[in-house]
């Protein structure tokens, strides 16, 4: 049986940034990615975000769903205010 080679597992505050060594900035997260962060942390006990908050809220992805419905309620609201003016 073959051995599994050891891979050394370094926090996230130990590595290096990789978007610095690539010569890129880093973006900055949107109001609705700080705010994931931030409940994060509060459900978590912190008063703030840690970087594992901040890392998560930037890697999480809008979901195609989420977008349909706010369009759609956007919609609705626009039809309504249009007939009311009306």
């Amino acid at each position: 049986m073959a051995k599994k080679a050891k891979t050394s597992k370094k926090a996230p505050w130990d590595k290096a940034n990789p978007k610095k060594k690539a010569g890129k900035k880093s973006k900055k997260l949107t109001p609705a990615k700080k705010a994931k962060a931030k409940k994060a942390a509060k459900k978590a006990g912190r008063k703030y975000p840690s970087l594992v908050d901040n890392m998560n809220a930037a890697k999480a992805k809008k979901t195609k769903k989420a977008s349909v419905k706010k369009s759609a309620a956007k919609k609705s609201r626009k039809a309504k205010t249009k007939k009311s003016a009306k």
